[in-house]
C-alpha cells in the first residue's frame, strides 16, 4: 500500500519535516562528536588500535544517547501528532490531542510498553503457539508498528486510557491485512536501512582507509548515521503505510466490548 503511505505521510507532512529534520541534525551532531573524539586521542597520541576500539564505542554511544535526549525532549511528540494526523485530524488538532494523550515522554513510553506486553498477553492467551513462534521479524515488526494503533486511539477520541484500549481491540480483531503489511513493512524497512549503510560503508571504507584510520571506526559511523537517516526519512514511511491499513479495515466497525474488557488489566500499570 505505497501509495497510501504516501497520501498519510503527505498530509502528516509539517510534523514529519521537523522529525526528519530533526533526525539529521542528530545525525550530524554524531560527526561533530566524532571529530572532537578523533582530535583529542590525536592529542593524546593514543596508538591506532585502542583509538580504533575507543571511536567507536564513543560513536555508539554517541548515537544512543543524542537518540534518547531527541525522544525524551521533543520526538515522541512529532511521532504521536503524525499517528494523529494519519487518523483523519487536522494539524492543529493533532497537535492538541498528541498533547494531551502523551502529555510527557514518559506517558509515551509507558503507553508502548503496556501495549505491546497487553498485545503480547492476548497472543499467548489466545494462541500460544502462533505466539511463540511469531520469529524475528514477527516480533521486530510488532515493536516497530504497534504504535500505529494510537492512530486508531486518535480516531477513537475521549479518554485517552480507553480509546487506546478500544484501538487495540479493533486491532486484534479486524487488523489482519495490518499485521500482514506489517511484515512487508519491516522487509522494506530493513532493506533501506541496509542500502543507506551499505552507501555510507563504501566510502567511508575508501576514505578512512586512504587516510590511515582505522576502517572499523568508518564501518560503525556509517551504521549509526544510516540507522538516523532511516529513522528519518523510511520508518515514519512504513508507519503510514500500516496506519491507513489499519484505519481503512476498521473503519466503520465498533470494538467488542468483552474484548476490551479482557485487554484493559492487560494495559493496567
Amino acid at each position: 500500500n505505497f501509495k497510501e503511505a504516501l497520501a498519510a505521510l503527505a498530509r502528516a507532512f509539517p510534523a514529519y519535516l521537523f522529525h526528519a529534520a530533526a533526525l539529521v541534525l542528530g545525525g550530524l551532531l554524531i560527526l561533530l562528536e566524532f571529530g572532537l573524539a578523533l582530535f583529542a586521542m590525536r592529542l593524546a597520541r593514543i596508538t591506532a588500535p585502542v583509538a580504533a576500539a575507543l571511536l567507536a564505542a564513543a560513536i555508539l554511544l554517541g548515537g544512543w544517547l543524542t537518540v534518547l535526549a531527541w525522544q525524551h525532549f521533543f520526538l515522541y511528540r512529532r511521532r504521536a501528532i503524525m499517528l494523529a494526523i494519519f487518523s483523519g485530524m487536522a494539524p492543529v488538532q493533532a497537535g492538541s490531542e498528541a498533547r494531551r494523550f502523551f502529555p510527557a515522554y514518559s506517558s509515551w513510553a509507558r503507553w508502548n510498553r503496556r501495549l505491546r506486553q497487553a498485545l503480547h498477553g492476548l497472543g499467548l492467551d489466545e494462541n500460544p503457539e502462533l505466539a511463540a513462534n511469531t520469529g524475528l521479524v514477527g516480533r521486530l515488526a510488532a515493536m516497530a508498528f504497534n504504535p500505529a494503533i494510537f492512530s486508531l486511539a486518535f480516531a477513537r477520541g475521549g479518554e485517552p486510557a480507553a480509546a487506546i484500549r478500544e484501538g487495540a481491540a479493533l486491532y486484534w480483531r479486524h487488523g489482519n491485512r495490518a499485521r500482514r503489511l506489517m511484515k512487508s513493512w519491516s522487509v522494506f524497512s530493513l532493506a533501506g536501512l541496509a542500502l543507506l549503510f551499505l552507501l555510507l560503508a563504501l566510502p567511508n571504507w575508501f576514505i578512512f582507509s586512504s587516510a590511515g584510520v582505522p576502517v572499523a571506526t568508518g564501518i560503525v559511523l556509517a551504521l549509526v548515521i544510516a540507522w538516523f537517516l532511516h529513522q528519518a526519512f523510511i520508518h515514519p514511511l512504513a508507519l503510514a503505510g500500516v496506519s491507513a491499513a489499519l484505519l481503512s479495515e476498521t473503519n466503520g466497525r465498533e470494538p467488542d466490548a468483552a474484548l476490551c474488557e479482557k485487554i484493559a488489566p492487560l494495559l493496567a500499570p
